[in-house]
């Protein structure tokens, strides 16, 4: 991507003064730094065009200065710089017509960079990346950080905090910074002297584990994935519909077994009369209701045998009809509560390894040690279900 210059930074217009009386020296200053920053990017001499651009918009903070500054620096390999300053272009020029050059540069040096969210427990403290302050909590801005290990310091009176980070490219972290009274941060070796923020993102709370990494909180991470929150509500929709299922399931089978009372009942009755052998069956192709009894002898007329073989096939259709209908729905709360726990699962597994950040315990130079969890099928003759695996 080239620059945009479009012309207008040089017209008098662009550089007429804008919310304070700027003087004629000035306006020419920012005006040959502006062409002088033209002039070194088109020799792709970047770190000289940042330079100029930088002084032209400390000059004249005009849009279309620090457009074409934030494409210097990311050109100049100066990615946090470039990240904040394509942010903040977007952030206060959200209707421009070079916007979507301006998303791409942002995405560009996003991913070359750590974004990180600070959040400290108390207001007012002073927060300092590699001893360079970069605001008072909370702040409002979320803070780019080359790739390296950083030293991220809250002060606030006599009490202090400090998380040691090791940023990675295109990572996003979350921290808290407890003040402690008397606590006095360990002086680290940066891994780079850059730090930016903006504030395409909001402050979010972590939470420390053990090993002393962080993770940012369940909830918190939920509200900022729309895909979470999508497939959070599918578990709880399963879940609940496998919880409906089963109530009607169990009330068929009750239904079953109340007319399976009813048939034996009928069946022991008839068997005290003598209108059917002690040895018969109910139901069944080989039973009453199949035509196929032995009949006693008090049951000796046809029409009363078929009426008594009617009544039974009638009976027992009642019964299989609920027994097969509690099957189904069975069936059918076993596939949901089957989806629930699948989409539970991988929820919690998409959770630990989307919003952990790894250990501080790590060695300078080394990537941190991330949690990570894993998601799987275990397949056997005996054995058919998932089998969930997390480090920490």
């Amino acid at each position: 991507m080239g620059l945009l210059l479009s012309g207008l930074l040089l017209s008098s217009s662009l550089l007429s003064s804008q919310g304070r009386a700027q003087t004629d020296g000035e306006t020419e200053v920012a005006r040959q730094r502006f062409r002088e920053g033209v002039a070194h990017y088109d020799r792709q001499d970047f770190e000289k065009a940042r330079l100029a651009f930088l002084q032209a918009y400390l000059l004249r903070p005009h849009h279309a200065v620090l457009l074409n500054l934030a494409q210097s620096e990311l050109r100049a390999g100066r990615h946090a710089e470039a990240a904040e300053n394509f942010a903040k272009y977007v952030r206060e020029n959200p209707t421009a017509p070079a916007m979507d050059h301006a998303k791409a540069g942002f995405e560009e040096a996003r991913q070359r960079v750590t974004e990180l969210n600070v959040q400290v427990n108390a207001t007012g403290a002073t927060v300092s990346i590699d001893g360079a302050d970069v605001g008072r909590s909370p702040l409002p801005n979320v803070l780019y950080l080359m790739p390296g290990r950083h030293s991220v310091v809250a002060r606030k009176g006599t009490a202090s905090a400090e998380k040691v980070l090791d940023a990675l490219a295109g990572r996003r972290e979350y921290i808290t910074l407890d003040l402690r009274e008397g606590y006095t941060p360990t002086p680290v070796a940066p891994g780079t002297d850059t730090v930016s923020t903006t504030t395409t993102a909001g402050t979010v709370g972590a939470e420390t584990g053990t090993d002393g990494g962080q993770r940012q909180g369940f909830f918190d991470w939920l509200g900022s994935s729309p895909a979470a929150v999508a497939t959070i509500s599918v578990a709880g929709l399963a879940l609940g519909t496998s919880a409906v299922l089963a109530g009607f399931a169990n009330n068929r089978y009750a239904a079953a077994n109340d007319a399976k009372s009813q048939i034996m009942a009928a069946l022991q009755r008839d068997v005290n009369r003598a209108w059917v052998d002690p040895g018969s069956t109910p139901c069944g192709a080989s039973g009453i209701a199949g035509g196929m009894a032995t009949f006693g002898p008090n049951l000796t007329t046809l029409e009363g045998q078929e009426d008594l073989v009617a009544d039974y096939r009638n009976a027992c259709d009642v019964f299989t009809d609920r027994s097969d209908s509690g099957d189904r729905l069975k069936t059918l709360s076993l596939v949901s509560l089957g989806v629930g726990a699948f989409a539970t699962i991988g929820t919690i597994v998409w959770y630990f390894s989307d919003s952990s950040t790894g250990s501080d315990s790590a060695s300078p130079g080394e990537p941190p040690n991330p949690r990570r969890a894993s998601l799987t099928p275990l397949l056997s003759p005996d054995t058919q279900g998932l089998m969930l695996e997390m480090s920490f």
